[in-house]
């Protein structure tokens, strides 16, 4: 793998934003780097999707070993809450999609950092922004992404007919991946309806959940973490309701991070797992701890024994830890990558970049695109 530089395209600000992306430019920092791109080989990308699959199966032995053991508490789940993941992973609740974040060590191999199966970002950066530029920069060369199209195929089989497409409207990058995937949904032939997560309204007399026009919701795709939705005021109806949800709640329990030391306990030999612990961990070597249920990169502190690497500063601060041995990431121009490998299903469909100089990957992290030529 190689990272290359490039003239940015003169208009290249105007033609991400008529693409979706809109906030490209957040509190003064640009989140899309325009004149750089990583260029892999066809097959660094066969190993990384081979990897990607693998660890899906992992996981889904993971949940069978909580199932079957009962280790809802250590997942972080609380008790009022599990009937409903029991329920719907015993049910089979469908399941649309899911990222996994792996860094390179120093020899080359992928490690797993972590697991994004509900509500990911970078939908529209790796789908359309990445996909555009490659096919404007390196005719010549292909991309890694089938995205679209997997997720298109997905929905069209899926047997929904109507899907409310709920948000917070807060954050502009969360609409833009709203309005994205009502547009894939309507590929698929579905209808789709976007609605604001506040919208969302209880018939008694349905036992259902309905829109602002007291419309009953038969599927919502929300892109809105369980982890929250479950403390909102509509939660207490999901034991009665119909409604199916995407994603389900027990993709909540593939949330928890509690699960990455599950794995490691499980699975010691699996060459793309680094030792995680979820109770104290060895003071000799570099481990990063982070929280359970944190995102985007906050209140993680990277440690070599006592002395801090690097610490940021979040929302989450309050949750309980695991710690996980750190990957040492070879750096690119004093850069360090991390591939982000989107999954459908047990598909792994496609992958996005992102790069920071620092040791951590956060929410304003650079995403990058990439390209793949042949061996």
């Amino acid at each position: 793998m190689r990272r290359v530089t490039f003239q940015p395209r003169p208009d290249w600000k105007t033609l991400i934003e008529n693409q979706g992306c809109v906030w490209h430019l957040q509190d003064g920092i640009c989140a899309w780097n325009e004149c750089i791109a990583y260029i892999l080989k066809e097959d660094e990308i066969s190993e990384l999707k081979h990897t990607a699959e693998e660890i899906h199966v992992l996981y889904q032995k993971a949940v069978e070993h909580v199932l079957r053991h009962s280790l809802w508490s250590r997942c972080g789940i609380a008790n009022e809450w599990v009937p409903i993941l029991r329920q719907s992973y015993e049910r089979g609740d469908w399941s649309l999609s899911g990222r996994f974040d792996f860094m390179m060590d120093e020899n080359g191999q992928m490690k797993l950092i972590e697991y994004n199966p509900d509500a990911a970002l970078t939908l529209v950066e790796t789908m359309v922004i990445q996909r555009e530029w490659q096919r404007t920069q390196l005719p010549e060369l292909s991309q890694w992404n089938d995205l679209r199209r997997s997720l298109v195929e997905s929905w069209r089989i899926s047997g929904i007919q109507h899907v409310h497409c709920a948000w917070r409207p807060r954050f502009s990058e969360v609409a833009g991946t709203a309005h994205l995937m009502a547009g894939i949904i309507r590929e698929a032939g579905l209808d789709a309806t976007l609605l604001a997560l506040h919208s969302i309204g209880w018939n008694k007399r349905s036992q259902s959940f309905v829109d602002a026009d007291d419309q009953e919701i038969e599927c919502c795709w929300k892109i809105y973490p369980w982890d929250w939705m479950l403390n909102e005021p509509f939660s207490k109806h999901l034991k009665s309701t119909h409604c199916r949800f995407v994603e389900p709640p027990w993709r909540h329990l593939l949330s928890s991070k509690t699960l990455l030391s599950l794995l490691w306990e499980l699975f010691p030999d699996h060459p793309a797992l680094l030792p995680c612990f979820d109770s104290d961990p060895p003071q000799a070597g570099k481990w990063v701890s982070k929280p359970i249920f944190g995102r985007e990169g906050h209140n993680i502190l990277i440690r070599s024994g006592v002395d801090v690497l690097q610490q940021t500063k979040g929302d989450f601060s309050k949750q309980k830890m695991i710690h996980q041995q750190m990957a040492v990431s070879p750096q690119f121009d004093g850069h360090m990558p991390q591939f982000g490998v989107w999954m459908v299903g047990r598909d792994a469909v496609g992958l996005g970049m992102r790069e920071d100089q620092g040791l951590i990957i956060q929410g304003h992290s650079l995403c990058t695109p990439h390209a793949v030529e042949q061996a």
